[in-house]
């Protein structure tokens, strides 16, 4: 009669026929009833059960909860339905177990250690602690604060020492409760929100680079100055070496002190130094460095005192608002002023008279010459040429003009002698011309003899030009009324003799008898030999 091999379920395995045997349902071989030379194969199973099958390959009839010596891993395997898993074995050494697999446990007695074999080397389990050292480990605890609540924390131990809290609340521990005050011995009478060290850890700090950080010294992160942007600070900033300051991009300006000499530089060519100040609401510039010449370009000063031998201005114009100019500051009395002051013009040379030097000084030297009304006992305004500041001593040889439009003063002499007064012209007209009112304008040239209606000759320089302003040499001649003047007259005559008009605005010498009140110009001062006309000196307004 045939067996029915079932398995631990009671689950049919397989029927074995009477007389065979089965090698293929299980790595066992399986005996049915009469099977002839049983005992060999029965015997070959115990010894592969004894072995556990062992061999360098797993068996290939495997079933669920079957045993397989690795060979060549030296490991015990069992299957799980789906594949062979090692058994785990630890190893109990003081030293590193050999030839061992991945998955073998090693305990290290001589440190009271667990490790497990990654496959190429031995990694800890734990614990981190070595036996006989202190304990360094992180350890989660309960601390109780002192509002009474659990508070859990994490704690960093290191060789028995609490060296930090990680909390994710800051409290204060209690002083009341063991766990708190155990915690308060440690170091840490307050715990703060993140990672809080112990105060009973010497220059307890973190080590490495950070990426932030809200105080840095006790002071607030945005307490201090920034390098890479516009920033402000409420204190003073002091710069404690001599290299000092530099400003720009480019490095253009420097402020250094060298021998306590301090030096402002703008280092880039040709570019200014600008000092602007705020007037009302308006950015006006108060200095200009020029960088092209090196020289002061613009400078706007209120009070300025100038203290030195020479004070050189190399400007093309000079604008004082000022309306005084104070010369010789500093003296006290009459006694101490010096024998001139006031302005040179420098002409550049010295080689001649007319490139001489000019002067306008108060000379204080002068005095009263019997001419004047007044008297010049005070000193006189004098204008003056000179070849040398060392040299100045203004006689009549070195005078010279002072010209203007109108000058109110007390005139004691006069270069020219004719007294005149500008008038509109219907015509051309040249020095000497003997002119009359009417024409298409105020005067015309006498275009008769004898003409009563003679007003006046065209003068070249008048002593005193009155309507002075009225127009031009060409618009509105200057014609003398009365004084010494060249006419233009034709024909000879005697000093002495009547002039009065030739027509075509010319004069010539008249007989007594042709003579009256109205058409006498004036009188011949120096007797005339030739009949040409020409440029002759009379005096007019004398009949």
């Amino acid at each position: 009669m045939a067996y029915k091999i079932n398995n631990t379920f009671g689950t049919l395995l397989v029927t074995l026929a009477d007389g065979t045997i089965d090698v293929a349902t299980t790595d066992l071989t399986l005996i049915g009833k009469g099977y002839a030379g049983f005992g060999e194969k029965l015997n070959e199973n115990l010894v592969k059960l004894l072995e556990n099958f062992n061999n360098t390959s797993a068996p290939n009839n495997k079933i669920q909860g079957q045993l397989w010596f690795d060979q060549t891993n030296k490991q015990i395997n069992v299957y799980d339905g789906t594949k062979f898993k090692p058994v785990g074995s630890t190893t109990n050494s003081t030293t590193q177990p050999t030839n061992a697999v991945k998955g073998d446990l090693w305990f290290d007695t001589a440190n009271t250690q667990l490790y497990v074999y990654n496959g190429t080397a031995w990694t800890l389990i734990g614990p981190t602690t070595v036996a006989g050292t202190g304990q360094t480990v992180f350890t989660t605890d309960i601390i109780e604060d002192n509002t009474g609540q659990l508070r859990t924390i994490l704690k960093m131990i290191a060789n028995d020492a609490v060296v930090g809290i990680v909390s994710n609340i800051a409290f204060t521990p209690s002083g009341s409760a063991t766990s708190g005050t155990a915690l308060i011995t440690a170091g840490f009478s307050t715990v703060s929100q993140g990672i809080t060290l112990s105060t009973n850890v010497a220059s307890a700090k973190f080590r490495g680079t950070a990426t932030n950080s809200d105080s840095l010294g006790g002071v607030a992160a945005a307490n201090y100055l920034r390098s890479d942007s516009a920033d402000t600070s409420t204190g003073s900033l002091g710069i404690l070496n001599d290299t000092g300051l530099t400003i720009g991009a480019g490095s253009d300006i420097t402020m250094s002190l060298s021998s306590d000499d301090f030096t402002i530089a703008q280092t880039t060519q040709d570019k200014d130094i600008i000092f602007t100040v705020n007037d009302g609401g308006t950015t006006k510039e108060a200095l200009r460095i020029k960088g092209s010449t090196g020289r002061i370009e613009h400078l706007r000063v209120g009070d300025l005192t100038v203290d030195g031998t020479n004070t050189i201005m190399n400007t093309t114009t000079l604008s004082v608002e000022d309306n005084i100019i104070e010369l010789n500051r500093n003296i006290s009395s009459n006694a101490g002023m010096p024998k001139y002051s006031g302005l040179k013009v420098n002409r550049g040379e010295v080689s001649t008279a007319t490139e001489q030097d000019l002067f306008w000084v108060w000379d204080e030297t002068f005095a009263d010459d019997g001419t004047t009304i007044h008297g010049n006992a005070g000193g006189a305004w004098t204008a003056f040429k000179s070849a040398s500041d060392q040299d100045l001593f203004p006689s009549a040889a070195t005078l010279v003009d002072i010209r203007a439009n109108i000058v109110h003063a007390t005139s004691t002499a006069a270069q020219y002698a004719d007294l005149a007064e500008r008038y509109e012209a219907d015509c051309e007209t040249e020095i000497g011309d003997v002119m009359m009112l009417g024409g298409h304008a105020e005067v015309t040239k006498c275009n008769k003899e004898l003409c009563d209606q003679v007003f006046g000759v065209v003068s070249e320089s008048p002593a005193f030009l009155m309507n002075a302003s009225a127009g031009d040499n060409n618009t509105h001649p200057m014609i003398a009324l009365k004084g010494r003047v060249l006419v233009k007259l034709k024909g000879t005559g005697k000093a002495g003799d009547r002039v009065v008009s030739a027509g075509n605005g010319e004069a010539r010498v008249a007989e007594l008898e042709e003579c009256t009140a109205f058409n006498t110009i004036g009188r011949l001062i120096k007797h005339k030999y030739n009949e040409q006309t020409t440029l002759t000196e009379c005096v007019i307004g004398v009949k």
